[in-house]
């Protein structure tokens, strides 16, 4: 996992596993390689991807950045890369 440094540009770029997707709540649940869970909104077309991503226990290459919006403190920015034979 990487930080990029700095006060409030935050980023975060890993390989996550998707450890639940909530299509209800349209939240999904991501663990990073050095086991934080992260919940951010469920980007939006995506839901497809993350519910197979979950169901294989596949990883998603992908940069979070520091979000205030709806009591989120992350969301995905960009999808690098997804891995489903996990």
């Amino acid at each position: 996992m990487t930080d990029e440094p700095g006060g409030s540009g935050r980023t975060m770029r890993d390989t996550f596993s998707v450890w639940n997707v909530d299509a209800t709540e349209r939240e999904v649940v991501l663990r990073s390689s050095d086991d934080q869970y992260v919940a951010v909104p469920l980007p939006d077309g995506d839901a497809d991807l993350f519910e197979r991503l979950a169901e294989s226990s596949g990883t998603v290459d992908a940069t979070l950045v520091g979000s205030d919006e709806g009591g989120t403190s992350w969301r995905v920015d960009a999808i690098h890369g997804t891995d489903e034979s996990a």
